[in-house]
């Protein structure tokens, strides 16, 4: 409630929101306000509380209107999709899921060195494959059989994971219980394991990725976190133009090729905070 009231009182987006609809309200319901004292002159003696009453009203309807939603969405009716922005739980999704990856594809999670058991990928890893990593290695390398190596590492200088390097944005399709789950490398793995990605590599990520949706999807919905929030250090830009770019990645995309019919852009929970949705909002309205 406080991080909705912040977003609504405290920044321009909201200020502007809550002005828009206040004199939206004010000028219908001056309206009918002039209808009645035309019908009942009388009530010109209550100028001051009539006209104190109007303003509040307005107040509180400019409030509500801007007032931000945990589920919103928009619709865009060239080309016919819509994109949807929630707070949940991504892989209770029933959807198609986009999950990011690193340009290794590294899997091991054992010890949360090499990649976070609490991360998107590591929370995927333990839900469809109970941490069987080998099965998973298996499924990727399959997938993975056809597209040229980047580069290789030497076990001296990465001394944990996997070495094989793949073009940024290399997007895979690994399919479970007939959802398909778009594993898309938008991180670099450092040989020190840490992981970062730049504003150009997430933006050729999302591009790929949409392209292996629109390509394996059949326009059916799809889903994806806040690519790059994390542990991939995408340091220049907070959760709101995060969201702001993925939007903007897949209208882009959508404009020249349909990719889906519906996008979800997916907030956890414990990020909601950090997600400026009045802003969010009337972004997805401009674009």
């Amino acid at each position: 409630m406080r991080q909705e009231a912040r977003e609504v009182l405290l920044t321009r987006q909201g200020i502007g929101g809550i002005a828009s609809a206040s004199l939206a309200s004010f000028g219908l319901l001056s309206a009918a306000f002039q209808v009645a004292l035309a019908v009942w002159p009388d009530m010109a003696r209550h100028d001051v509380a009539i006209l104190t009453s109007l303003a509040g009203s307005c107040l509180m309807a400019g409030i509500i209107h801007a007032w931000p939603k945990i589920d919103t969405s928009h619709h865009y009716r060239y080309p016919d999709f819509t994109i949807q922005i929630k707070c949940g739980d991504l892989l209770n999704e029933q959807e198609n899921v986009i999950i990011g990856f690193t340009d290794t594809f590294d899997t091991d999670i054992h010890d949360g060195v090499v990649i976070n058991p609490s991360s998107i990928q590591g929370q995927f890893e333990r839900k469809y494959y109970s941490q069987d990593t080998s099965r998973l290695d298996l499924e990727i390398q399959e997938k993975l059989q056809d597209i040229p190596i980047a580069s290789r590492e030497t076990a001296i200088a990465k001394r944990r994971g996997k070495l094989d390097r793949y073009p940024i944005g290399t997007t895979i399709v690994l399919t479970n219980n007939d959802t398909r789950f778009y594993a898309v490398a938008y991180g670099f793995m450092r040989n020190d394991l840490r992981v970062s990605c730049s504003v150009d590599a997430l933006w050729q990520s999302l591009t790929s990725a949409w392209d292996a949706v629109r390509t394996n999807g059949g326009l059916e919905p799809v889903a994806i976190p806040i690519i790059g929030s994390e542990l991939a250090r995408v340091g220049s830009l907070d959760r709101t133009s995060l969201l702001k770019m993925i939007a903007l990645s897949f209208v882009a995309s959508s404009r020249q090729e349909i990719v889906s019919r519906r996008l979800t852009i997916v907030i956890h929970p414990k990020d909601r905070q950090s997600v400026n949705l009045v802003d969010a909002e009337k972004f997805l309205k401009s674009l």
